[in-house]
């Protein structure tokens, strides 16, 4: 069933569109939250709640990238849970590494001022991806939204695993000298 199907399901409020929704996306969408939470338990957990938050908010939201708002809404709960986990111990998992390789180019990853900085500084960072050879900018988004090891994107684009961290170390490099030309950085 196509996307545009699954929305009208949602806006006629047919439960149905739940589980349909779950054969077209679920996989994708656990397995974001599988790659940050490591647990198929939490991350059918996530799918829940992200599924949950998808019925609350369609109608009347209807977003145009059906797929990506639910890999989003995922990904979220995702690092909603994995904060909570890892509030005391800091270092544990893949997204505080992912941090960790961001904090160097993007101020205030962890927890910007406002919602209206939030949003600037995306739009700023999704300027600099559409400046990306698509190779380079797969890679990037793979790493930072995915939250894939590095040896994952490796095998995926058979590519060697110092390729990758090659490249995304040089992202990281262009990215803060984007963000630093635009005075998101001093």
């Amino acid at each position: 069933m196509n996307d545009d199907a699954l929305l009208s399901l949602f806006f006629q409020r047919e439960e149905r569109a739940l589980s349909e929704t779950g054969q077209a996306h679920g996989t994708a969408c656990r397995a974001i939250a599988y790659r940050l939470l490591g647990s198929a338990e939490d991350a059918e957990e996530c799918w829940s709640d992200a599924l949950f938050k998808a019925w609350n908010a369609i109608p009347p939201e209807r977003p145009l990238h059906f797929r990506a708002y639910l890999l989003k809404l995922t990904r979220a709960a995702a690092i909603d849970r994995l904060r909570a986990e890892t509030a005391e111990k800091r270092g544990g998992g893949e997204y505080p590494l992912i941090l960790d390789e961001l904090a160097e180019c993007i101020p205030g990853v962890e927890r910007p001022e406002t919602a209206a900085e939030t949003r600037a500084l995306g739009e700023a960072v999704s300027r600099f991806l559409r400046t990306l050879p698509a190779r380079e900018r797969e890679i990037f988004v793979r790493r930072c939204f995915y939250g894939e090891r590095e040896g994952e994107i490796a095998a995926r684009l058979g590519m060697r695993e110092n390729s990758v961290a090659v490249s995304l170390r040089r992202t990281r490099q262009k990215l803060r000298a984007a963000l630093e030309k635009e005075e998101w950085i001093p």
